[in-house]
C-alpha cells in the first residue's frame, strides 16, 4: 500500500494566508463545485515531445517550490493555514483526443475540468495533462487552483518547466537559480501596518456610493465569456497614446470603463474592481517568485466634468500610482461587513511573463510552444479581461448567465470599445461633452439604469453594527432558533437573541462560510453568501430565509 503523502513527517512548513488567499477560500468554501477560480492555460506543442521527460519537469517544478505543495485548512482553526509538503506527486495525465485541436474540444476539456474540483486539503492544487492530437502535435493543459498561482507566476512556471525538459533531455542551457519561498513573502505581508493601509481606503471611499451595480441581478451559477478583438486602428491609437502621453492601457480601460458606468448610472462618483500585481519592490526577488501575490481592489474614479480627457487621465494614473504602497490591504477589510462594494472587476493582463513570454526559449527544444488559450472564472458576475498582444488587444467579458445573456455581454464589449476610442480621438475635450456625446444608458437585458431603485443596504451603508443583545428579548422563531444555535457553536458565544450582530460578534468572512454552508446542509433552503453579510442581524437573515423557503423536493439553485 502506497504511503499517504499528507502525513505529519513529510511537514516542510505551516503558515498563515494572504489576504487574496483568504478571499479565494471563502469563495471556494462557499460555492463548492462551481469551479470557482480554478484557471486553466492551454499550450500547443508542434514537434516531438518525449512523454516521461515532460512529466519529470513537472515533477521537478513541484519539487522547486513550496507553495505547489500546499493545502489549505481551516476547520479546526479560527485562522485559516496553510501546510508545504516536503514531497508530493505530480498529477501528470496522457490522453489521445484528436478533436481537442478544434476550440469545441478544447473548451470540452475545460468544462471537464471544471466539473472536477479541487479538494483544497489534498495538494497538490495542479493537474497537468498532456493531449495527443496527432502526429507530432500536442496540447498542453494546466488547470491549477488560483489559491497558489497568479497569472504571472504560471507563466514564470511554464518557462521553468520547458527550462527543466531542456535539462531532462540533455539540451544546453543555465542552470535555474533556487527559488525564494512563498512563504517569505507571507512574512513581509504579516510585517506591514494593515492598519495604516486601511486608512488610506477608507479615506479615499469616504463619501462614494456604496455598493455600485452595473447590473440589475447577481451572478451565480452557469458561466459564459464572450471575446471581442480591437479594431487595428483601435489597437494602433492606443499604442500612440502610451507613446505621447504616457497612458498605460490599464489607466485607459479604466477611464472608458468609468465613463460608461457614468453613464449607465447617471452618477459622476463611480466604483468598479481591478486586480493589481502585488508584488512588492521592497521583498527582493519578488518578481520572480511563485505563487499568488495579485489582489483585488476598488478603483473609485470622480468624473470631473470641465476637465480634459487628457488631463483627467493624468490623474486617474496618479490616483492608481497612490494605491501601490498600499494595495496588500484585503479587499474583505476594505469592504467591511456590508458586503461587495461593485460588481464589475476590470483585469488588464500582462501577458508578457517575466522573461518574455509565456514560451520562453524554445530554440534548444525540439519542439515549437504555441500559446492558445485560458479559461478562469470569477465570483464576481462581470468581469471584463483585457489580453494585450505585440498585434493587437482582445476583450473578453465572463459573466454569470442569470446576470447577462451573450447579447447584453457583447453590447458591454462594443461600447467599452467604442468610448475608448472617443475617449483617445478627443483628448482636449470635457467629460461632459464626451458623455453628451455618448448618448443615453444601453437599453440591455440585465444591466442598470438611473431609473433603477438604489441597492440594497445602501441607504444606510455606512452605519455602525449594533452591538449584540443579549438572548430572551423575545421568543425566537424556529428559524431563528436554528440559526442561534449555528452561530453559538461557529462563534463560540453564548446565548443569543433576535438583535444579535454576527460581525459584532466577532464574526468575519471564513466564518460566515462556515454559517452558510451548515444552514444549506440544515436547512433545504437556497441560502446566498450574501444573505449573511446585507442581513448580518439574526432576525433579517432569519426573516431572509424565510422568505426564501421553498419545497424540499426539486433542484435548489445555490446562489453565490
Amino acid at each position: 500500500m502506497q504511503a499517504n503523502p499528507l502525513q505529519r513527517h513529510n511537514i516542510a512548513d505551516i503558515y498563515p494566508l494572504s489576504p487574496m488567499q483568504e478571499g479565494i477560500l471563502f469563495h471556494s468554501i462557499s460555492a463548492p463545485g462551481e469551479g470557482l477560480y480554478m484557471p486553466q492555460t492551454a499550450l500547443r506543442l508542434l514537434g516531438p515531445v518525449d512523454g516521461a521527460a515532460l512529466k519529470a519537469a513537472w515533477q521537478a517544478a513541484i519539487d522547486r517550490h513550496t507553495v505547489l505543495r500546499s493545502g489549505f485548512y481551516w476547520e479546526t482553526r479560527d485562522a485559516p493555514f496553510q501546510i508545504a509538503f516536503k514531497h508530493l506527486p505530480a498529477s501528470f495525465t496522457l490522453r489521445d483526443l484528436p478533436d481537442a485541436d478544434s476550440a469545441q474540444g478544447l473548451e470540452r476539456i475545460f468544462a471537464e475540468n471544471r466539473a472536477e474540483p479541487f479538494d483544497l486539503q489534498r495538494p497538490p492544487l495542479l493537474r497537468v495533462q498532456w493531449i495527443r492530437t496527432g502526429q507530432d502535435r500536442s496540447i498542453l493543459v494546466v488547470c491549477y487552483h488560483h489559491i497558489i498561482l497568479d497569472g504571472w507566476s504560471i507563466r514564470a512556471l511554464l518557462e521553468e518547466v520547458l527550462a527543466l525538459y531542456r535539462r531532462e533531455i540533455g539540451a544546453a542551457g543555465p542552470a535555474l537559480a533556487p527559488p525564494r519561498a512563498y512563504g517569505d513573502y507571507i512574512g513581509w505581508l504579516k510585517a506591514q501596518d494593515r492598519a495604516a493601509g486601511l486608512r488610506f481606503w477608507q479615506d479615499r471611499l469616504d463619501g462614494a456610493p456604496k455598493p455600485f451595480r452595473l447590473l440589475v441581478r447577481e451572478g451565480s451559477g452557469p458561466f459564459a465569456r464572450l471575446s471581442r478583438d480591437c479594431p487595428e486602428d483601435l489597437h494602433r491609437a492606443i499604442r500612440q497614446a502610451g507613446a505621447r502621453a504616457g497612458h498605460t492601457l490599464n489607466t485607459l480601460l479604466q477611464g472608458a470603463l468609468a465613463l460608461l458606468l457614468a453613464r449607465q448610472s447617471g452618477r459622476r462618483d463611480v466604483i468598479f474592481g481591478t486586480t493589481t500585481a502585488g508584488r512588492p519592490a521592497q521583498l527582493a526577488e519578488a518578481a520572480s517568485m511563485i505563487g499568488l501575490f495579485i489582489n483585488t481592489l476598488p478603483v473609485r474614479v470622480p468624473i470631473e466634468g470641465q476637465t480634459s480627457v487628457r488631463g483627467w487621465l493624468d490623474r486617474l494614473q496618479a490616483r492608481q500610482a497612490e494605491t501601490i504602497a498600499h494595495e496588500h490591504v484585503p479587499l474583505a477589510s476594505i469592504q467591511g461587513a456590508g458586503g461587495a462594494l461593485f460588481d464589475t472587476l476590470l483585469v488588464v493582463e500582462n501577458l508578457n511573463g517575466p522573461t518574455g513570454g509565456p514560451t520562453g526559449r524554445t530554440d534548444t527544444l525540439p519542439f515549437a510552444v504555441e500559446p492558445i488559450d485560458f479559461d478562469e472564472r470569477t465570483h464576481f458576475p462581470l468581469t471584463l479581461w483585457a489580453l494585450p498582444r505585440a498585434d493587437g488587444v482582445t476583450l473578453m467579458a465572463g459573466y454569470g448567465r442569470d446576470a447577462l445573456d451573450g447579447d447584453t455581454a457583447a453590447v458591454l464589449l462594443d461600447a467599452l470599445m467604442r468610448i475608448l476610442a472617443q475617449i483617445l480621438a478627443q483628448p482636449d475635450s470635457t467629460l461632459d461633452a464626451l458623455l453628451e456625446q455618448l448618448g443615453p444608458p444601453l437599453s440591455a437585458p440585465g444591466l442598470s439604469t438611473p431609473a433603477d431603485p438604489l441597492p440594497a443596504g445602501e441607504a444606510d451603508a455606512g452605519q455602525p453594527p449594533p452591538s449584540p443583545s443579549p438572548a430572551g428579548a423575545r421568543a425566537l422563531t424556529a428559524t431563528e432558533q436554528r440559526i442561534a444555535r449555528i452561530w453559538e457553536e461557529v462563534l463560540k458565544s453564548g446565548p443569543l437573541g433576535p438583535d444579535a450582530h454576527f460581525f459584532a460578534l466577532g464574526g468575519h468572512s471564513l466564518l460566515g462560510a462556515r454559517v452558510i454552508s451548515r444552514l444549506r446542509q440544515e436547512i433545504a433552503v437556497p441560502v446566498p453568501v450574501r444573505s449573511l453579510f446585507e442581513r448580518p442581524v439574526l432576525s433579517d437573515l432569519a426573516a431572509e430565509i424565510d422568505r426564501r423557503a421553498a419545497p424540499a423536493e426539486g433542484h435548489i439553485e445555490i446562489e453565490i
